[in-house]
């Protein structure tokens, strides 16, 4: 990541004024392209041959222009460090009674601005409302959709569910398996995806707009429908230990779980993988049949876009939600965009969620992460990661556990292969690693999980290249990773 003041959108430059000589600014070997070059009441122009000037005339040239023989170097006062990097991000204690032992978050941008978000709110063990709730935004053609998202989700959200506690019964969850995806008629779940659709409405309603002849008005009303974002939000209820995963768009959530009385051959322990959300893009079979039947006759899904996006589901994105006839409008009148060839029956995407509904066990851990971190890793490497962080460091998340008594954290030096994670490991078919031309070879060395994960995904235990990805600099490094976000939540 390069360290840099803000660009300025015009400079000038002025340079003292000499009276002997100035300098060629670039040569060939046929021809000089000079645009003019006085020196001693001679002008030289771009058809004259080249001769080298005298000593005394470079000498000088050297002087007015000290910078121009020189190669630039970089240095790393330039640069960010991966260290530093990966230090930035916070952890969150959730306090007693809520179920949480620890959250870590890190975002780390490849965009001129991030367009992720990381938003969570902690109930209250003594209030209303003791669920807490972790928002992860993936936003795309810009920051402002996942920016609002950030800021009123989750907030209108618990609003919303505060009163439930009061009215449903959950008793009977309790008795069914950990997986509760299959659960009919759940009210909770029916109220999440209400807010997220009416939170949508609100962004992309152009009611105000049309009614208005302000130009000013339209841009400022819009600018979070023109932009888009994916949201995934969990809601842990700690009385019921029941953990919800609303998901719009393909950021993942995985859970991890501690395999009972199972270890890796040097004993640590070994660990399961539950995946809680499924990416709704066009290698989803579930969307591409109901956009298939929404929208039937159209060419929806091509070489593995929805309607040229990564994704089926968002919020934002009114160009692919407005009727054409609402499209002309604002493009005639308001400064907005032309309407798409490829939009014919709008609305395309919704942001109504897909919610399963889970079990938490004690000493379960939620990784939660934009598909910036899946695009490099497998379900199976990321929860083995996180196991294999919590060998070192265990007492820094349950520090009362009684399994952690004379424990200590741990610097750990070693280089880990991929099959020395903790888990049962599944067919890697992730690219980025291949891409980069480089082998997954992982490291433990970082206090924080969260940067624990996007260090071995940029990298690893190849230093080299982890500096190399964080100091490429937009538009560039877009081609090299993507905006990474990640949430790690441990349960008590």
């Amino acid at each position: 990541m390069f360290a840099r003041f803000p660009r300025l959108a015009y400079r000038l430059s002025r340079l003292k004024p000499r009276t002997a000589s100035a300098l060629a600014v670039g040569t060939s070997t046929s021809l000089a392209i000079l645009a003019s070059l006085a020196a001693e009441g001679r002008t030289i122009r771009c058809d004259d041959s080249l001769q080298l000037r005298s000593e005394r005339d470079e000498e000088e040239a050297r002087e007015a222009f000290p910078g121009a023989f020189h190669k630039p170097r970089w240095t790393h006062q330039d640069y960010l460090s991966a260290d530093s990097i990966f230090s930035g991000g916070p952890v969150w204690y959730a306090g007693k009674g809520l179920g949480l032992a620890r959250c870590d978050a890190l975002s780390v941008s490849a965009n001129p601005e991030s367009e992720d978000c990381i938003g969570i709110f902690f109930g209250s063990a003594e209030g209303d409302d003791s669920r807490s709730y972790i928002g992860l935004y993936d936003g795309h053609n810009g920051p402002a959709t996942s920016d609002f998202l950030c800021d009123h989700l989750i907030p209108f959200l618990q609003q919303t569910l505060a009163t439930f506690p009061h009215q449903c019964d959950y008793s009977g969850y309790l008795e069914m398996s950990p997986d509760l995806s299959d659960t009919d008629s759940d009210p909770v779940n029916d109220m999440i995806k209400q807010v997220f659709k009416e939170v949508d409405d609100s962004l992309t309603d152009v009611s105000e707009v049309l009614s208005s002849d302000s130009r000013m008005n339209a841009v400022r009303t819009l600018r979070y429908a023109y932009s888009g974002s994916c949201a995934l939000v969990s809601v842990f209820e700690p009385d019921t230990r029941i953990l919800r995963v609303a998901l719009t768009g393909d950021s993942r959530a995985v859970l991890g779980r501690k395999i009972k009385n199972k270890k890796t051959s040097d004993g640590r322990d070994m660990y399961e993988v539950h995946v809680l959300s499924y990416d709704q893009n066009a290698y989803n079979k579930d969307e591409e049949a109901r956009m298939n039947a929404e929208h039937p006759g159209e060419k929806i899904m091509d070489n593995g876009r929805v309607m040229g996006w990564g994704i089926s589901r968002s919020f934002g994105n009114g160009a692919y939600k407005w009727s054409l006839d609402v499209q002309r409008q604002l493009h005639e009148k308001f400064l907005g965009d032309r309407p798409r060839s490829n939009v014919k029956t709008p609305p395309y995407f919704t942001a109504e969620p897909v919610i399963t509904t889970t079990m938490v066990q004690p000493g379960d851990f939620l990784i939660m992460a934009s598909d910036g971190l899946w695009d490099i890793l497998t379900n199976e490497e990321v929860v083995g990661l996180v196991g294999l962080w919590l060998a070192n460091n265990h007492i820094a998340v349950w520090p009362n556990d009684v399994d952690n008594f004379g424990k200590k954290i741990f610097e750990d030096k070693r280089t880990y292969e991929r099959k020395a994670l903790p888990v049962e490991l599944k067919a890697d078919h992730t690219t980025m690693y291949k891409y980069w031309h480089a082998e997954k070879r992982f490291v433990n060395k970082d206090p924080s999980v969260a940067a624990h994960l996007i260090r071995n995904a940029f990298g690893g235990a190849d230093e080299d290249l982890s500096e190399a990805l964080l100091s490429l600099s937009p538009p560039r490094s877009r081609r090299y990773r993507d905006d990474v976000s990640v949430i790690v939540s441990f349960f008590e």
